[in-house]
């Protein structure tokens, strides 16, 4: 296994939903414009090159003789069933089928060997069907421009930081969105230094509106993406300024949550070391919902102990004065992961 630590080189119309009044959001920036003219210190260039010192989290305990070979039983099962040598899917299939993407679906499924290999046959199908490390970037661009989803930056774990703002929605089409966030997945796979296979993703609920919120159906659809076909990607989650319309459709979710996924959530302290909430109690109905917290059993943290100041963007309290601008970002992150795309194997 010395190898796992090695790298190498629809709710129908939207994933969020989007109004009309929101489209003049859909800028190429994430700061507004009177911040960048009085910050000289601005810049457009993402983070997206490996991190000079981190500590990889510990998660991948050392394997007991039946999990050695159960894993080789699955490894054997794999190469009865991978495409032919000559296909020209082939080398991106056996990219992906590497001793650490079998560990992975093992440990999710909790070494249950006929569930693991049932869900690791059913990814297998998908990625030859839908291709998910070659979806074309020119295609998914559009989605890209407003801001709304980029990556900026490493936690202090060396996990690429995944940047989703529902303010930001600028587009109805359900079939780009949804290949826009496989697109995003892939790419912060190609994004993780050596040791780190897992992702840290911020979702910045400041300014969303309740028309910006995903609908229980697209978060479960997100959810199943996410469990499903990218088992053990997600190393920690941080919700911003959680609306009380996040708190009650994340209550009706978390029963389908695994509870290792769940416990992955955790919602922001303010700067004040108050609870971030972006809710209104304009009505009865608000006011029921406005600190749901305790029902849902929310994590509350600081995200200055998860991400260093000069890594995290100043918008979250950091030091790293970031304006989202697509071109810069667009060649950034092209130039790092492969233009079009690359084969990498999946460790």
């Amino acid at each position: 296994m010395s190898s796992f630590f090695h790298r190498s080189k629809s709710r129908s119309n939207s994933l969020y939903n989007s109004d009309s009044s929101n489209r003049s959001v859909a800028t190429t920036t994430t700061t507004t414009l009177s911040q960048q003219q009085n910050d000289p210190f601005v810049t457009h260039e993402p983070k997206l090159g490996p991190p000079h010192h981190y500590s990889p989290a510990s998660v991948h305990p050392p394997l007991d003789g039946s999990q050695w070979s159960m894993l080789a039983a699955l490894r054997c099962h794999i190469n009865g069933i991978m495409l032919p040598t000559d296909h020209p899917y082939y080398p991106n299939e056996k990219a992906f089928l590497t001793d650490a993407t079998l560990r992975r679906h093992l440990h999710a499924r909790k070494w249950d060997f006929e569930s693991s290999k049932s869900m690791l046959e059913s990814t297998i199908r998908w990625r030859r069907d839908y291709r998910p490390d070659q979806i074309d970037p020119e295609y998914v661009k559009p989605e890209v421009e407003s801001g709304k989803m980029y990556f900026n930056g490493f936690d202090t774990c060396g996990r690429p930081i995944w940047i989703i703002r529902p303010r930001l929605q600028n587009s109805k089409d359900e079939e780009r969105q949804t290949k826009h966030i496989i697109f995003c997945l892939e790419r912060g796979i190609r994004l993780m230094p050596s040791h780190v296979d897992t992702i840290a993703i911020i979702v910045d609920f400041k300014g969303a509106a309740y028309s910006h919120s995903p609908s229980i159906a697209t978060c479960k659809r997100f959810l199943n993406i996410l469990g499903d076909h990218y088992p053990e990607r997600l190393g920690i989650a941080f919700v911003v300024d959680s609306p009380w319309f996040f708190f009650a459709t994340f209550k009706v979710i978390s029963p389908f949550m695994d509870p290792q996924t769940r416990a992955k959530i955790k919602f922001v302290y303010d700067k004040n070391n108050k609870k971030t909430s972006s809710s209104s109690s304009s009505s009865n109905k608000e006011q029921q919902l406005e600190s749901p917290s305790a029902e849902v059993n929310a994590q509350w943290v600081h995200l200055e102990d998860y991400i260093s100041p000069d890594a995290l963007e100043t918008e979250f309290g950091g030091n790293h004065s970031f304006a989202f601008h697509i071109e810069y970002y667009w060649n950034a992150l092209l130039g790092r992961t492969g233009a079009p795309y690359e084969v990498l194997e999946y460790l």
